[in-house]
């Protein structure tokens, strides 16, 4: 299987034993000595660490600076990247158990974007399809010279899409007439208690956003939406981002069919597993909605993941609906998956997602 930082690195562009009962309680005094020297040695600026135990949000820790000379805290709000795309699907999920739209409707009618409206292949199109990255399209369409191409039938392969979660993002809009941070508000965010996030640029930021830092070191500027974007640049404090997988374990506020479809792969990824070295390999990888799924020959060892990668953040989150435990790893350095692996290998320790993590230790 490829390591998990080079799966990470390409953000899914294709990514029970149980957890030890004394992680998690050790886990935060391990950090706080630790987490110091993983920042300092690989250059992150900081990480914000949120454990899930029993299905709630047990503890969190945040270490390091958001700025040049101002520390980082639980207030401190984090570009996450494409962790952006689970929150939208989940609102996706949301409107469809709410009547507004379906999973299974053309998208057409409401939206087709003009580099596709000549491919009849774009009627075919449904939200369902664009949430398990299954439209046809690159990540983004500056891979294939600016336009947007269907290069395969959809519905037939997966390919890791931020352009397929834009194009629902569109036909949600078009679809209810609203915005998707008023319909994330009303739907998700509200009802889930989750005061500190959002989409798009608010006043409320001011002073709190985290600062990325490049591979070479140096301060960046932060990706503060004006516009919604259903597939990346989401600002929220590890709180709330860990509230929100815990609801989603725990299945909060959707019939249990609809959240059972979301649990399950409705698309297979071409990744493969080398034993060699991957202690115990999936038994399927693929992509559900809005996450992607490793399922294990003990249903105790599944786990559902994402990652986020920008060019000074990196982040993931991940639970097991089985154990009801998770955690989200959040950072505003480009070399921030080193410290993640390392975190995440004390968080993971006992499960056979460690061996994955483990694979992409450097």
């Amino acid at each position: 299987m490829t390591s998990i930082r080079h799966a990470l690195l390409a953000v899914l562009v294709m990514t029970c034993a149980p957890l030890r009962a004394q992680s998690p309680a050790a886990a935060p005094t391990e950090l706080d000595a630790r987490a110091p020297g993983w920042l300092a040695e690989h250059g992150v600026p900081s990480i914000a660490i949120a454990y899930i135990r029993d299905g709630r949000v047990a503890w969190t820790r945040v270490y390091g600076e958001q700025a040049a000379g101002v520390p980082a805290s639980d207030s401190t709000l984090y570009n996450v990247a494409s962790l952006t795309k689970p929150i939208f699907a989940e609102l996706v999920l949301h409107l469809a158990a709410a009547g507004p739209l379906s999973l299974d409707e053309p998208m057409a009618p409401y939206w087709t974007d003009p580099d596709v409206a000549a491919d009849p292949r774009s009627r075919r199109f449904t939200p369902r399809l664009a949430l398990s990255h299954q439209l046809g399209f690159a990540n983004w369409r500056r891979e294939t010279e600016g336009v947007l191409r269907i290069e395969f039938e959809p519905g037939t392969q997966f390919r890791y899409s931020g352009e397929g979660y834009e194009y629902a993002r569109r036909f949600v809009q078009n679809r209810t007439g609203a915005s998707v941070d008023s319909l994330a508000r009303q739907y998700v965010f509200g009802p889930l208690g989750m005061r500190d996030i959002a989409f798009t640029r608010q006043p409320w930021f001011a002073g709190r956003v985290a600062i990325p830092m490049g591979p070479e070191g140096r301060w960046g500027d932060p990706a503060v939406e004006d516009t919604a974007n259903g597939a990346d640049n989401i600002h929220t404090t590890v709180g709330d981002y860990a509230r929100f997988v815990a609801a989603v374990m725990d299945r909060e506020g959707l019939p249990a069919a609809l959240a059972a479809q979301r649990d399950s792969i409705h698309a297979t990824s071409s990744e493969t597993c080398d034993p060699a070295r991957v202690p115990v390999c999936p038994t399927r990888i693929g992509y559900g909605l809005g996450w992607s799924i490793f399922e294990y020959a003990d249903p105790s060892q599944t786990v559902l993941w994402h990652s986020g990668a920008d060019w000074g953040e990196k982040a993931i989150a991940f639970y097991f609906p089985n154990r009801r435990e998770g955690a989200v790893l959040l950072t505003n350095g480009a070399n921030g998956f080193m410290p993640i692996i390392e975190a995440a290998l004390l968080l993971t320790e006992g499960t056979d997602f460690n061996g994955f993590i483990r694979a992409g230790r450097p």
